[in-house]
């Protein structure tokens, strides 16, 4: 759980948002969070036809949402499914610098989503109206 720990310890910087954690995508797709969903890590624990069928799942459910994947270095088919289906790869160990990357990156892009009364989604630069 050291990745899990890393990822805990950005979010807090961030003042919001929570970690879920799994450690099965079959568990993933059975048992889905509800709300709102800002960033995916994946670790690549499972063979590849798995992990392309939670990546694929993922972008239906959450088409816009950042996708990274974990692997180990030599993990060439993991990585190739990964970057196939739009996802961040990083070989482990992921570096803390990485780790905080990521969750900004992820928390900025959900900031600047901001929702449309008519519920479809809009995107708005800070210090603009949004347009839908």
């Amino acid at each position: 759980m050291q990745e899990a720990d890393q990822v805990g310890r950005h979010l807090a910087q961030e003042k919001t948002g929570c970690l879920v954690t799994y450690l099965r995508s079959g568990d993933l797709l059975l048992n889905s969070p509800s709300g709102e969903v800002v960033l995916v890590i994946l670790a690549t624990n499972e063979s590849v036809p798995v992990l392309r069928k939670a990546l694929g799942w993922l972008r239906r459910r959450w088409p816009n949402c950042p996708i990274t994947v974990v692997g180990e270095a030599g993990c060439g088919e993991h990585e190739m499914a990964a970057r196939e289906s739009g996802a961040t790869f990083l070989t482990r160990p992921v570096a803390a610098r990485q780790w905080a990357a990521i969750v900004t990156h992820a928390f900025r892009a959900a900031r600047q989503h901001v929702p449309h009364p008519s519920g479809h989604p809009t995107t708005a630069r800070k210090g603009e109206p949004a347009t839908g």
